[in-house]
């Protein structure tokens, strides 16, 4: 099984001693958390990905390029439908392999497309009980995508909810910017989310999180996860597949991340 490409950060902390502590159960909601954003993000990309079109492009226009686009985009062939109302997409996948490294992602996604300010596109994508790698996905973001000098980027609004890996049950709300490369099928991410899990609510803060498609996390990305108890948990990236966490008070050590080759 091809491993998961956009997993922000699989985070396994050992706390030795008779407790879990603080630290781990911070550490577990951050990987719920991260599994779910990152799955969403990689939905997200593909499904907003019209920033090119002129912008004299008519919102049915949008939606009809997307869905032809994404079609083609999903494999095996045949595993994705789409169908066109008006500027409404909706995107039925059935176990298909897609771009920035989504493995296995089924369920149906409803995409309302529209233009936004100063000619970028707007997005609405909902859709409920989705699975993407090994998250399941309760989809409500809106999407804002503009392309300047080739660059493309949306800043995606998310209120959603989801299970991670774990089993854990978490809601999301924030907002996030993803910068992407639809050849390289590289994401950076950065932006502020809130999580409320059965267990603990927490602030999840990711900078400069870069991830291509079969590589690691680039040098220089960092995620803070704050605990509704205040813990802080600092995770840093050097392109490698261990990256180094840190607590206040002077505890540290190194993060195992599922990534490399797929």
């Amino acid at each position: 099984m091809r491993k998961i490409m956009w997993q922000l950060v699989v985070v396994s902390l050992a706390v030795v001693g008779c407790g879990r502590g603080v630290e781990a159960d911070s550490a577990e909601d951050a990987d719920e958390s991260a599994v779910v954003s990152s799955a969403e993000s990689a939905l997200t990309a593909e499904l907003a990905d019209e920033v090119a079109q002129p912008a004299s492009t008519t919102p049915e226009q949008l939606a009809m390029n997307a869905a032809t686009r994404v079609g083609a985009r999903f494999k095996p062939q045949g595993c994705a439908t789409q169908t066109q109302m008006g500027a409404t997409v909706t995107y039925v996948l059935n176990d298909c392999t897609g771009p920035y490294g989504l493995v296995k992602v089924t369920g149906t996604l409803t995409a309302v497309y529209s233009r936004a300010a100063g000619g970028g596109v707007n997005v609405v994508i909902t859709g409920t009980g989705v699975k993407a790698n090994n998250a399941t996905l309760d989809i409500n973001s809106t999407v804002v995508g503009t392309q300047t000098n080739g660059v493309k980027k949306a800043v995606v609004t998310v209120n959603g909810s989801g299970t991670g890996p774990r089993g854990g049950a978490l809601t999301r709300t924030g907002s996030y910017t993803i910068t992407f490369d639809t050849v390289a099928e590289c994401l950076t991410i950065d932006g502020t989310w809130q999580t409320g899990t059965a267990r603990l609510g927490a602030s999840t803060v990711v900078a400069g999180y870069k991830r291509c498609k079969g590589q690691c996390p680039a040098a220089g990305g960092t995620i803070t996860h704050t605990s509704a108890k205040n813990a802080v948990v600092t995770v840093t990236y050097d392109g490698s597949a261990v990256a180094q966490w840190a607590v206040a008070g002077g505890r540290s050590g190194t993060v195992n991340l599922q990534c490399g080759a797929n």
